[in-house]
């Protein structure tokens, strides 16, 4: 049976390359887009498919939060994390949330045909680099390592993300509904754990550990 899938990026190659790669796979398959969390909304008001293949970077949802709602919106729809965020500190938070694969966007095609296959299966997709990781943890082979965005809880991520695209406190709160005053701590902590004094270090460390580079 033909999918239909979501590609909900707002990057224009990014869709385009995407397309490309599910109709030369599946011909007959029905594509949509969303270049931010609005026309997605409104567009899982109208239809109901398989997948969406979701940045975390999306305008207007980049939180955990994003996929439970679009849980509630469509329960049966699969949700494929395609990130340029690095799997190992973004990778397990999203399944936490209710994602059911996540990839990271230097992968090649192969990659993302086998993570798109997996959750239309029903199964939860993990690289295979990320899956050898949480077997070694689990036998205590290795630890988390010395990224210090790992020191981040969920919520202090969420308002990371939220402050590197340059967003204000009052912005934040809005968006992911706190008051201005818990932002306002999260921003601290976050600076204190990681060390940095302003918003141009915040976003050198972050470049530096969480986005994936190749």
């Amino acid at each position: 049976m033909p999918l239909h899938v979501v590609i909900a990026d707002d990057h224009g190659a990014i869709r385009v390359g995407l397309k490309y790669i599910i109709r030369e796979w599946m011909p007959e398959s029905r594509i949509s887009y969303a270049k931010d969390m609005t026309e997605l909304i409104a567009l899982l008001d109208a239809v109901s498919p398989e997948v969406i293949v979701l940045d975390i970077n999306l305008p207007g949802g980049n939180n955990f939060q994003v996929v439970k709602q679009l849980k509630k919106k469509r329960p049966h729809t699969r949700v494929l994390v395609f990130s340029a965020y690095n799997e190992m500190l973004y990778a397990l938070r999203y399944i936490d949330a209710g994602a059911d694969g996540y990839l990271q966007k230097d992968g090649d095609e192969d990659d993302f045909r086998e993570a798109l296959n997996t959750v239309c299966r029903g199964r939860k997709y993990l690289s295979p680099k990320m899956r050898d990781y949480l077997l070694e943890r689990r036998l205590g082979n290795v630890e988390l390592g010395e990224n210090p965005l790992a020191a981040l809880s969920d919520r202090e991520t969420e308002v990371c993300q939220l402050l590197v695209t340059g967003k204000g406190v009052s912005e934040i709160a809005n968006e992911l509904n706190l008051h201005t005053s818990t932002v306002g701590t999260y921003k601290s902590n976050i600076y204190a754990k990681l060390g940095v004094q302003n918003l141009s270090e915040l976003i050198a460390k972050v470049t530096m550990y969480a986005v994936v580079r190749t």
